[in-house]
């Protein structure tokens, strides 16, 4: 009879206060570098910006200097005055802000209502409606370019800031959609009961499902004025004279005029200033933004 010894294999102990190092994993090593390229990739989205902000605080013999900086060496105001004394900069500020203002609120005017009758009312044609609303968004803009131009100058609107403001706002296919979705996902039998109780659409659009999507509401308003301030291609086809300008067709006129081939100092002066109202706006609604995207539905 004979017998077998197995032997097993026990764990190496270890001396006391040393732990056992784990071989780093490629997943972090991935995500290391995943994280350095966007830091890289962030810096050289910033880096414009910072030179605009170096520029517009540059006196004229600092602005193309042969050694590279990031701040100049004495930093000053006068590309502020010198842009304001050129040209009416502080007019196409508020030319701007009045286009802006004024298609942001033409956009979610005639937006909500729409978005709240594809969403919650019943009527015939509807899904036909909606697709048509959203086969707009599939239209590229330069095509509408012509006729939309020939519409305004037959009505009279031609170097108006009107005849720039009544086209965008027609628009809006894209609010439509994105508050639709905003709209649906709101209980039905909020609108049931109130229906019951006797309120219109009107009411049950303006006290049930209105206060439910502000958050909604609020950032197609932040994106619609962001969209609006940014216009470059309709005002500058619409507009003429200099007291209509708005900043973004405005800005053009520093870069062919001036010595060396345009006004940079005070150029870069007018950016900033067109770019600081964006900017905080921006900030101040990031939130609000993140929060409807996440929670409109829309996946």
């Amino acid at each position: 009879m004979s017998t077998t010894i197995e032997t097993v294999a026990l764990p190496r102990l270890l001396p006391a206060g040393i732990r056992r190092r784990r071989p780093i994993a490629p997943r972090n090593a991935t995500q290391a570098l995943l994280h350095a390229s966007f830091a890289i990739a962030c810096l050289a989205t910033l880096f414009p910006l910072a030179w605009m902000l170096r520029t517009a605080f540059s006196p004229p013999h600092d602005v193309f200097r042969a050694t590279l900086s990031l701040w100049p060496d004495i930093g000053t105001w006068q590309n502020f005055a010198i842009a304001f004394h050129l040209h009416p900069v502080g007019t196409w500020f508020a030319n701007s802000v009045v286009v802006a203002g004024a298609i942001t609120l033409g956009k979610l005017a005639v937006s909500i209502p729409a978005a709240f009758a594809f969403s919650v009312l019943s009527f015939r044609g509807r899904d036909v409606a909606f697709a048509f609303v959203v086969g707009t968004m599939t239209v590229p803009y330069v095509i509408t370019l012509l006729p939309t131009y020939v519409a305004v100058a037959a009505l009279g609107l031609y170097d108006t800031l009107t005849g720039v403001v009544v086209p965008v706002v027609g628009h809006c296919g894209f609010v439509v959609f994105f508050l639709r979705q905003a709209f649906k996902v709101l209980p039905r039998e909020l609108f049931e009961a109130a229906r019951i109780d006797g309120a219109g659409p009107w009411r049950q659009m303006l006290s049930i499902a209105l206060p439910n999507i502000w958050g909604a509401v609020s950032a197609m308003a932040v994106l619609s004025f962001l969209s609006a301030w940014n216009l470059y291609l309709w005002p500058h086809l619409i507009l003429d004279s200099s007291e209509h300008k708005t900043l973004s067709i405005g800005l053009k006129l520093f870069a062919t005029t001036g010595e060396q081939g345009g006004e940079w100092g005070p150029l870069m002066a007018t950016a900033l200033l067109a770019a600081l109202p964006v900017v905080a706006l921006y900030l101040v609604a990031q939130r609000q933004l993140v929060s409807a995207f996440a929670t409109s539905g829309i996946r």
